[in-house]
């Protein structure tokens, strides 16, 4: 695992899922639930839910009990700009976007913004050796 992985992934972050969903075919339920399997300390967003895989879900960050690490997007292009913006406001400033949502538009406010953003990596798979 490179150095810019491992400044992203440690079990004592909360990560924060925007795009989690109680769809069990999407990548949005697989991957929370995936990490949460593997021990870390995750939290689904989408306004659309109460709870996801037995987790209590926020509509959004800003809502969330607990300030979180590490901001994980799976979400699509329409989206995935205003999230970076509430982070921005936020001062959130780990931004992983999953495959499928690093859209040019997002990335590019989060870079101007000075995030550290990991793009082209899949979370599931960099924690795949993590105990």
């Amino acid at each position: 695992m490179d150095e810019q992985t491992k400044d992203f992934i440690n079990k004592d972050f909360i990560y924060a899922i925007v795009g989690a969903t109680a769809n069990k075919n999407k990548y949005g339920y697989k991957i929370l639930v995936d990490l949460k399997n593997k021990g870390f300390k995750v939290v689904p967003v989408n306004p659309k839910y109460e709870e996801i895989a037995g987790l209590s879900c926020s509509p959004d960050l800003i809502s969330m009990e607990e300030r979180p690490d590490v901001v994980v997007l799976i979400v699509g292009q329409e989206n995935a700009p205003e999230i970076v913006k509430e982070c921005i406001k936020l001062n959130l400033n780990k931004l992983w976007f999953q495959p499928g949502s690093e859209f040019h538009q997002a990335v590019q406010i989060a870079k101007s913004a000075g995030f550290k953003i990991m793009v082209g990596k899949c979370i599931m798979v960099e924690t795949e050796n993590i105990i």
